[in-house]
């Protein structure tokens, strides 16, 4: 019982001093940075190019709707994105929201790709 005592009274803050062992959830947490641009094409102006920095595991998808107001039709991984800050893609016109990758296009889809350190995330009205 002494040695517990010992134990738990070692542990124990005093005048709000920071143990050793106490990280902050933050200091856990690991960050990427990227790069998101919105960009309609068809010579309209880039909406947005932003830099930031996320936490690590996040989707293209997730970090997307960091910087920009995304509408969707479907959720997570089957999320397909509809309109980038109100710009609709025109279905009448064939058009969509493209995810680009480092400038290629992506083979999965925003919901599933986890962004990198370093990506270029890129999102293009393309035609179909």
């Amino acid at each position: 019982m002494i040695a517990a005592g010992y134990f738990v009274s070692t542990n124990v803050q005093e005048k709000g001093e920071i143990t050793p062992s106490a990280v902050t959830h933050e200091e856990q947490v690991k960050k990427v940075k990227a790069s998101i641009t919105i960009n309609p094409g068809d010579d309209s102006q880039v909406l947005s190019v932003q830099d930031l920095e996320v936490k690590e595991g996040l989707t293209a998808l997730e970090a997307t709707s960091q910087v920009a107001d995304i509408e969707t039709s479907g959720e997570g991984e089957m999320a397909f994105v509809t309109s980038i800050n109100g710009r609709k893609a025109d279905e009448a016109k064939k058009e969509f929201w493209e995810l680009l990758i480092n400038g290629e296009s992506s083979q999965v889809g925003a919901g599933s790709y986890k962004v990198k350190n370093g990506d270029k995330i890129e999102w293009r009205i393309s035609r179909f």
